[in-house]
């Protein structure tokens, strides 16, 4: 089973018109979310509840995890990372009760490299999230190198990760390659960043805006379809989210790439409330 849909569901202008799209807007077109918010704070559970409330019974969810887990921020305080692990968990609770949780995602920064140190990190995640679906991203291309992309394959299925299959530029000799490899048949997760080659590396307050600027053509989509139907047949259940949204394309894309996989989703949210 193939699902469709992007990072976020509120600035996706394309399906409403509208400058902000609802949770239960956005779920009339894509069974499937990417929630970032999680990556700066853990939700309450009665958030999550409010979610739940919006979307229809078979719609998926998946979860950034907070930047504390992934490196982008030292942990402070007195709380352990045994401690939000749990707080986070808790908050998810209802998600995982009613199956609308497809996975955590863990996305790692690129200072995040292929060494000792790291690779018992990833083991000590696992020990935290023990019986939760995990994807990781890397964005380091040292975990690729030919030297080693087979022993980072190993490790991941060793633990039970979903390695996450990452599209994004391809002319720079700092992102990562397209790997296709399945590490993990019981979910499958591709994330189509874009391939905007200049934009990727900027930095500063605009950086976000630049470097996910992309819009796919027909070319690249028949091209990433062939990969993600390959993958079908290797697993259980394939999400595939766009985050091409800087300029506003992920949605449209999202939607055309369904089209070329000749895709019916069913049972999603209605267009509008009835009247009546």
């Amino acid at each position: 089973m193939i699902q469709i849909g992007c990072t976020s569901f509120k600035e996706h202008t394309f399906l409403t018109g509208k400058k902000e799209t609802s949770l239960f807007e956005y779920a009339a077109h894509f069974p499937l979310v990417e929630m970032d918010t999680s990556f700066y704070a853990i939700p309450k559970q009665a958030y999550v509840k409010e979610w739940l409330k919006q979307v229809p019974e078979a719609f998926q969810f998946i979860m950034k995890l907070p930047k504390v887990f992934t490196k982008h921020e030292e942990l402070t305080g007195d709380t352990s990372l045994t401690e939000l692990a749990a707080e986070l968990l808790e908050s998810v609770r209802p998600m995982v009760e009613q199956d609308h949780l497809f996975c955590l995602l863990a996305q790692f920064p690129p200072f995040f490299d292929c060494k000792r140190e790291n690779v018992d990190y990833l083991r000590k995640l696992r020990q935290l999230f023990p019986a939760t679906p995990i994807a990781i991203e890397l964005r380091n291309n040292s975990w690729y190198d030919p030297s080693l992309v087979e022993q980072t394959r190993d490790f991941m299925q060793e633990q039970n990760f979903s390695l996450v299959i990452v599209d994004e530029p391809k002319k720079l000799s700092t992102t990562i390659p397209f790997d296709d490899y399945v590490t993990n048949p019981e979910f499958i997760f591709f994330r189509f960043h874009g391939r905007n080659d200049v934009g990727w590396n900027a930095t500063g307050p605009d950086a976000k805006r630049l470097r996910t600027n992309y819009r796919y053509d027909n070319d690249e989509l028949t091209e990433l379809k062939e990969a993600v139907t390959n993958a079908q047949k290797q697993g259980k259940k394939v999400a595939v989210i766009f985050n091409n949204n800087a300029g506003g394309d992920a949605a449209e894309n999202a939607l055309q790439f369904k089209d070329l996989l000749q895709l019916d989703f069913e049972n999603l949210n209605p267009s509008q409330l009835d009247l009546f």
